[in-house]
This record gives C-alpha cells, structure tokens and sequence, in this order.
C-alpha cells in the first residue's frame, strides 16, 4: 500500500467514524423532529478535533446517508480534504463530499444507513 493510499484510508476512517456518531445523533432527533425542523450533527470532516456543529433536516441527512460515499461538512472549504474527496454541493449550512480512490473503498466499507 501506496503512502497516498494509506492516508486516504485513514482519513476516510476519521470520517466513518463521525458518521457513526451522527448516527446515533439522528436516533435521538427523530423523536423530536416534530418540534424542531433542525437537528445539530457532528461535521463529518476528517479532522479527529474538529467540534464544528452541522445543522440539518433529518431528510437532509437521510439524503447523505443514501449515497455511503457521501459525508456532510461544515460550509468552510478548511474541512475539505481534496486528497481524499471532492465537494458535490455547497449551501450555507453545509457541504456535501464524496470520498475517491481508496477513501470511497472505506466509505463502502464502513457504510450506515
């Protein structure tokens, strides 16, 4: 394995794990999603000390979710790592990236619905 190929999945395993805890976050969102349209995550950026707060729908997510190479960032272009993603979508809340080459094989792997 390549050094570019090992920091691909490292970084893509950063990310899966937030992912995980924004799934346990959208568990407890759904039971009040009649009360607030907006739910806090964890940015999904592949910086293990990033504490940015994303703020989305629960249809929102479940969008991202659909897609297991997708992964949700705050809207700054310092959580973006172009090594291991590119942007497919930018709004003022929030980017949307999608993991390439190695990273998206951990993506696959480590996929939440």
């Amino acid at each position: 394995m390549s050094d570019l190929e090992a920091r691909q999945r490292r970084l893509a395993s950063n990310q899966a794990l937030f992912r995980l805890v924004n799934a346990q976050v959208r568990e407890l969102n759904e039971s009040f999603e009649g009360f607030a349209p907006m739910s806090l995550f964890v940015c999904e950026c592949a910086n293990t000390e990033c504490a940015e707060k994303v703020e989305l729908t629960l249809a929102d997510y479940q969008r991202v979710r659909d897609n297991d190479r997708w992964f949700f960032v705050a809207a700054s272009d310092e959580h973006v790592f172009p090594e291991v993603e590119v942007v497919v979508e930018r709004n003022g809340r929030y980017y949307i990236v999608e993991k390439v080459e190695a990273a998206a094989e951990v993506a696959d792997e480590t996929a939440v619905s």
